[in-house]
């Protein structure tokens, strides 16, 4: 049995093909040496010259192999199989060398995902793939008496049209450490292996004044023309439609214009979304705590308490 992106794809081959597309322009350098800037801690103080440089790896995107130019990103291994488990298919994989004297090295999963709630969680999704990426570097990165080898993961997911009381919003998910008893030293590095990123996109409400939320609503806007993506990419944020990222951006626009796949979809996810919370007003109403209404609606407990507030039910009161 294998999971792939592609079960989760539309049906129609041409809205397969505009998954694709976008998965292609991700994965230029230009545009993760700035996502990567943003979310990375490790390379925030970098400037994204050199961020763009220290990508490396001989990768491929998804499943479909992308045209190989100085700043595509081709593919690190994006297939995920170990014995007795399924296959996962990331969708682009790369790696980043941080020229420093310990020659820092860092393993990256970035995801393109269109529906924010599939059935599940995202981030326990990313958690999966961090472990994934984790448990495939032995006897690649480490060996089993050398632990200390292990090279820190990220899985990094934008996630397209959330609901309305997200909006466009970046969280990070990492481990920390906690003292119960204190007397353990604190080496950061010693488990400091694993983050998730999420970054949700909604070119529909307030940008909150972040470039790389703006910057990327306007790779995958559907209220501008291709012309004035392009323009802005290059004139806004300085990314050059050299190397054949123009055509590619031009195709991603095509396919969007020809299917309406965004304007379509945010439509259903609005009719969705005041669903949800219709059926969520009504057990606030019918007094259910907040534990079944998320799981009733997959709405979060900070969600359900503003609508509590709205309609001035306190939980446990009809």
């Amino acid at each position: 049995m294998q999971t792939s992106v592609a079960a989760s794809i539309d049906e129609n081959p041409q809205k397969r093909q505009l998954d694709q597309q976008c998965k292609v322009v991700l994965s230029h350098k230009s545009i993760l040496a700035r996502i990567l800037k943003r979310t990375v801690s490790e390379v925030a103080d970098m400037e994204l010259d050199k961020i763009r440089a220290s990508i490396e790896g001989n990768m491929r995107s998804g499943e479909v192999p992308v045209l190989e130019t100085p700043e595509r990103i081709t593919g690190d291994n994006t297939e995920g199989v170990s014995v007795n488990e399924s296959t996962i298919y990331y969708d682009i994989r790369f790696y980043i060398v941080i020229d420093d004297k310990d020659k820092l090295k860092i393993l990256f999963d970035v995801e393109a995902q269109k529906d924010f709630y599939p059935g599940y969680k995202i981030v326990t999704r990313g958690i999966v793939y961090c472990a994934r990426m984790i448990s495939s570097q032995i006897n690649q990165e480490f060996t089993l008496d050398n632990y200390d080898d292990v090279k820190k993961v990220y899985s990094i997911w934008i996630c397209f049209n959330p609901p309305t009381y997200i909006g466009n919003a970046i969280s990070r998910y990492s481990m920390k450490k906690e003292d119960l008893l204190p007397g353990i030293p604190d080496e950061k590095s010693a488990y400091d292996k694993l983050e998730v990123i999420q970054i949700c996109l909604r070119e529909d409400m307030d940008e909150k004044d972040d470039a790389l939320i703006q910057m990327l609503n306007t790779l995958f806007s559907s209220r501008k023309s291709k012309e004035e993506i392009k323009r802005e990419l290059s004139d806004k944020y300085g990314i050059s439609m050299d190397n054949g990222y123009e055509r590619e951006v031009d195709e991603m626009c095509n396919l969007s214009d020809m299917f309406e796949e965004r304007g379509m979809k945010r439509g259903m996810e609005r009719g969705i979304e005041r669903g949800v919370t219709k059926v969520a007003s009504n057990l606030i109403k019918m007094g259910k705590d907040n534990a079944f209404i998320m799981e009733a609606t997959a709405l979060s407990e900070e969600a359900i308490e503003q609508l509590r507030e709205t309609l001035e039910v306190p939980v446990g009161q009809q």
